[in-house]
């Protein structure tokens, strides 16, 4: 969706963004990095994202500090390369397109920070669903050929 100019449209801009934040969302892998739950807020939540708005995201973090790095590191890899592609579309450049919030069980039982957003009863954060990471595949046996005995024969 474009205007007369061939830019896009102001509602694609949060369509867009919500697009990318579920994306993010469904590759990020809560035990890997220690994240519990993922949330949007802002202006792509309430579909008033312009070209220049970022991408607000509440992060529910419940691992240690190596996984804390690794999940921030993680983090402005998407935003970088999602700051180059609306640079592209918008011509808007902002150096990182992801304004993440981190959020521990503290902040939510004391209902701090940006916690209060989680379970709100007006202007609640929106989930994201992260990536579904399977139990580990056990390897079934391998069939025995027919010109093998039994040990047990």
């Amino acid at each position: 969706m474009t205007d007369t100019s061939g830019a896009p449209r102001a509602a694609d801009h949060s369509t867009w963004r919500l697009d990318m934040a579920e994306r993010l969302a469904s590759r990020l892998e809560g035990p890997r990095f220690g994240v519990a739950a993922l949330y949007l807020v802002g202006s792509v939540k309430h579909a008033t994202a312009g070209p220049a708005s970022d991408i607000d995201l509440l992060v529910v973090f419940e691992g240690t500090a190596e996984q804390r790095r690794e999940l921030l590191c993680w983090l402005e890899g998407w935003s970088l390369c999602l700051d180059e592609i609306n640079a592209a579309r918008t011509g808007y450049r902002s150096g990182g397109l992801l304004d993440v919030h981190i959020v521990t069980a503290d902040d939510l039982a004391q209902r701090t920070s940006f916690g209060v957003k989680i379970g709100s009863a007006t202007d609640p954060a929106r989930p994201l669903r992260l990536k579904d990471v399977a139990a580990p595949v056990r390897a079934a046996p391998e069939p025995r050929s027919p010109a093998t005995p039994d040990r047990n024969e």
